[in-house]
Order: C-alpha cells, then structure tokens, then sequence
C-alpha cells in the first residue's frame, strides 16, 4: 500500500508540469484567436481577459489539469498491476516446475487428459514407454481407434469420481511385460472434476515373483499329497510293525518258553541259547516299540499348552532313581522352566536324554546330571549335561541317525532310536538340536524351541 502511494504521489510532480505547461499554452492560443476574431490587441487578450472569458479559461485548465492527473495515476496503477501479474506468473511457474519435477521424479510412466481424453501432458517415463502424444486423443494415440475404448478406465473416472485400476500385459523384444494402469480423477478447488491422471507402473518383476510363488505353491501341494501318500504308507508300515512283526515274536517267545521248561527238566545245555532267544525277543520287542514311536512323532497333532520343563525334569529323575536305588547319583533341575509346546513331545524328549545320561553314567562312581538353560547366539536354549563315558565329536553326525550307534555306546543297551527321537520331537517345535562330548568326559546335547515363547 505505501507503495502505491509512493507511486501515484511520485507520479503527481510531471502531470502537474504537463496540467500547468498546457494550461500557459492554451491561454496564449485563446488570446490569439480572441484577438483574431473579436479586435483588440493580443497583450490585451492575454493579460486582461474578461471575467467570463477568465472563468471558461480556467475551468477548461483545470479539467485538463484533472484529466491529465488521472492519466498519470492510471499509469502507475497499470505499472503496479503489471509488476504483481509478473510476480503471480513467476510464483505459478516455479510451481509448475515443482510439480513436473515430481511427476517426472515418480517413476512411474505419467499422463494427463481432459475430459475429451486428449492428452495434456506427458512425463518424460510416458514419453520413453508410449512415445510423444501430446494434443492427441488417447484412443487414438495408444490403440489406434476413431472412438473412446469401451472399457477405458479414465472414462469411468470421469463418471463415477473413483479411482480405477486394472492390468495389462504385452510380448515384447525383451519378454512378456506386465503393467499396472492407475486411472485418478483431477478436481478442482470446487470439486468438479476438471481432468485425470493415468499412471502406467511396471509391475513385470512383482508379477514374475507372483508367477514363481503361485508355481512353489503347486509344488508344494504336489509335495504335500507325495507326504500324505508316504504317511500312508507309513502307517501300514506301522501296522506290518505293530501286528505282523509282533506275531511272529510271540510265537518265537513261546517257543522258548517250551524250550526253557524243555531245558529245566532235560536239557541243562539249552540254557544258553534259549537265555539269546529271551533277550532278542525283548529287544525286538524294543526296536519296534522304539520305531513305531519315531514314526508317531511325525503323525501327531500338535497341543500347545504351558509346560513345566523343571517338572518333567524332576518326575523323570525321580522315576529313574526308583528302578535303581543302589545308584550313586546327584540331579540339578533348575525350577520354574517353563516353555509353551506339546507336552507329550516334550516329555519324550527329556525322557530320552535323561535316560541316555543315566544309562551312559552307570559305570561312574557318583553320577552328575545336570538340566540347565542358558543363551545360544542370543537365542534361549536347553541343556542335558552329564559326566558318562561322553564320545569322540568325530563321530557327532551319527548322533541323530537312526540305528547309527557310536563307539564309546557298544556294550550299552538301546535300540539306536532316541537320540532321533529327540531331534524330530525338537524339529516339531521349530528347534534344533546338537551335541558336544569328549572321550570319559561326559556329554552335553543342546536344544532350543524357538517356536515355544520360552520364559
């Protein structure tokens, strides 16, 4: 405001000069003619005019004076307006430039048409992808048609004011190409819906990574019907086990019974014999119990619940101390240990690692059997620790091998089952499971159940 104030007043200083110069001028052109026409001398004219002759004088002076004053001030008023326009022009023009900066820094393939669908504007992404178009008709420039396409998307924008997306996919030099079209309508600040916007997106690789997902997940359902067909076959394995194998042990067991009472009263020298046939019937006996086991831990359904590890831990120590109370032994059970998983696979998991250490430990003065838990590479774990005969790490890929037996273990009863067992209940829970010993120092398996909220 005070500049325009500055202006007018500035501008006042030559309109009056110009009002008062002309003024000066005019009453000598009027004197002149007065003298012209109506006699007298020109000196009388000018410097004695009559009081009527004064007064038009001087309202035509002023007139002048006025209109040349708004003159000027218009002037300076049009050179204000002239300077603000300027400014309003710039301003729109960085925006502008603001705006194509992020449409071309988008990414995405960018086009902008009116409500006839003829293209506005293109981004430099469209231009590279849909070459230049601009002043076009879409339908014209993109699929080559006299009329707008049955299902463009922009059109049903433009009538429904949604957002509209769809796919597209063609062959090109480089392969098949998948895009993804997104239609926006453009309002303005009144809500009319003045324009839209198509955003053209490349989705080739998100779609190839779809594609390869959706081929794993047939895979993997193939997959799935071979394992129930296995697992079917695995339960007849199991019954064979359970009913047929079991027949032919019971005839053998009573076969031996004859023979033992055969032997008492007149064969002394069946006895050995006899004794191999009673111990490898209880073995077997053992082996199929301890495989039919294995194979039921890969069938089971899974219960999850709060279970008490330390619990477990001490019934199983206590029920082991019991079947031999001769045993120097010395249990450490930490309390409160608690897990979330299957309680019956959990317990056959401590079953058959306390049970391995109470086994492995019958030749020690004092056995020393240690449950604990601890951190391994920040993740919580369990272990089973004791001072037994141990084993060489050479051999530690046997461990969880079916019927693979270690060296240090000849001698010691077992079916070569339960440290398996232990890895495949572990495996139930999303775990792992390893070990680590040395030659009559002892053995440590580890395990963790990472899927299990260990607390």
């Amino acid at each position: 405001m005070n500049r325009q104030r500055y202006l007018i007043t500035d501008g006042q200083n030559p309109a009056v000069i110009a009002g008062v110069s002309i003024m000066l001028v005019s009453w000598m052109v009027v004197a002149v003619l007065d003298a012209a026409f109506e006699g007298g001398s020109f000196a009388s004219h000018l410097l004695h005019p009559s009081r009527h002759e004064v007064a038009l004088r001087l309202w035509f002076l002023v007139t002048i004076l006025f209109f040349m004053l708004y003159i000027f001030r218009s002037r300076k008023e049009h050179q204000a307006q002239d300077v603000r326009l300027k400014a309003a022009l710039h301003a729109a023009e960085a925006e502008r430039a603001k705006a194509q900066a992020v449409l071309e820094g988008m990414g995405d393939a960018i086009s902008i048409q009116d409500l006839d669908l003829r293209i506005l504007y293109q981004n430099q992404a469209h231009i590279e992808l849909m070459g230049p178009h601009l002043g076009e008709h879409c339908f014209a420039a993109y699929q080559r048609q006299g009329d707008v396409c049955p299902e463009c998307h922009l059109a049903q924008s433009f009538q429904d004011g949604l957002v509209h997306t769809v796919e597209r996919n063609a062959q090109t030099p480089h392969g098949l190409k998948f895009t993804e079209i997104i239609c926006t309508p453009l309002r303005d600040a009144s809500g009319r819906i003045v324009a839209g916007i198509e955003s053209v997106r490349d989705i080739t690789d998100r779609k190839r990574t779809e594609l390869e997902i959706e081929r794993m997940n047939r895979e993997l359902e193939l997959r799935a019907l071979e394992l129930a067909e296995a697992n079917r076959e695995l339960e007849s394995f199991s019954y064979s086990l359970s009913h047929d194998l079991r027949s032919y042990i019971t005839r053998i067991s009573t076969a031996q019974q004859v023979l033992a009472q055969t032997r008492q009263a007149k064969e002394p020298d069946l006895e050995y014999p006899v004794q191999i046939i009673e111990d490898s019937c209880r073995e077997m006996e053992e082996l199929i119990e301890a495989i039919l086991t294995l194979s039921r831990l890969s069938r089971e359904t899974m219960r999850w619940e709060d279970v008490s590890l330390s619990e477990l831990a001490q019934e199983i120590a206590l029920m082991l101390q019991h079947q031999e109370l001769n045993r120097q032994a010395e249990f450490k059970i930490p309390a409160a240990l608690q897990v979330r998983g299957d309680r019956h696979l959990l317990r056959v998991v401590l079953e058959n690692l306390l049970g391995n250490a109470w086994k492995y430990t019958r030749g020690m003065p004092v056995a020393r059997i240690e449950f604990g838990t601890g951190l391994h590479k920040g993740k919580r774990m369990f272990f089973v620790r004791d001072n037994g005969i141990g084993f060489d790490m050479t051999e530690r890929d046997k461990l969880f091998k079916p019927f693979q037996r270690l060296q240090s273990a000849q001698g010691f009863p077992g079916t070569g089952v339960g440290l398996a067992t232990v890895e495949r209940a572990v495996l139930r829970h999303c775990g792992q499971v390893w070990g680590e010993g040395e030659l009559g120092q002892g053995t440590t398996i580890f395990f963790t159940l990472p899927e299990s909220e260990a607390r």
